[in-house]
């Protein structure tokens, strides 16, 4: 564990200070705590493969919805520019 320093107004320390106490913590423990919820958290390999198959299903109804339309466009291939700034095809 490391040890930092930091300066703050009195407004955001009494703010820190409030939150402490209502959780029964230190100042320096709420803080901690605070930032360490700022560091994302890893994905498990399930949860990697749940993100795949919903973006698979997302690429899906893009293509059926192209298809019905008779557009020519996929979300398989890499896309032209011109495909790409063409909005009524994405709609």
């Amino acid at each position: 564990m490391k040890t930092i320093t930091i300066s703050v107004d009195d407004d955001a320390y009494g703010y820190c200070q409030r939150n402490a106490e209502a959780a029964g913590i230190s100042v320096e423990e709420w803080v901690g705590a605070r930032l360490s919820g700022l560091i994302p958290k890893p994905i498990s390999d399930a949860e990697a493969e749940r993100g795949r198959k919903q973006w698979e299903e997302i690429q899906a109804r893009i293509d059926a919805r192209a298809e019905a339309r008779g557009d020519n466009l996929r979300t398989a291939r890499k896309l032209t520019r011109d495909e790409l700034h063409d909005r009524n095809a994405l709609r």
